[in-house]
């Protein structure tokens, strides 16, 4: 079941940056900690995982390591393009 949640509100985490991770029929709200890309040092951008929200529950803590590197690195590539 897929939700939305508002985010516009002041009620998550104004110093993080959301980012819906979907996969397959399952849609997490997390939020990252998130570094831009610096290009003159050769660094590339780079997000931390530190909520997933699912049904409102935090679930961050259940997820295992490979399912929290793709969250990372997909977040990571979206808001570098944003």
């Amino acid at each position: 079941m897929k939700t939305h949640t508002d985010i516009s509100g002041p009620h998550w985490p104004q110093h993080l940056w959301p980012y819906t991770y979907t996969h397959g029929d399952t849609e997490l709200l997390c939020f990252v900690d998130w570094e831009p890309a610096d290009r003159s040092v050769g660094m590339a951008a780079g997000a931390w995982l530190i909520h997933a929200y699912a049904g409102g529950v935090d679930v961050v803590e259940l997820l295992k390591d490979h399912i929290i590197k793709d969250i990372e690195q997909e977040a990571a590539c979206s808001l570098s393009s944003d």
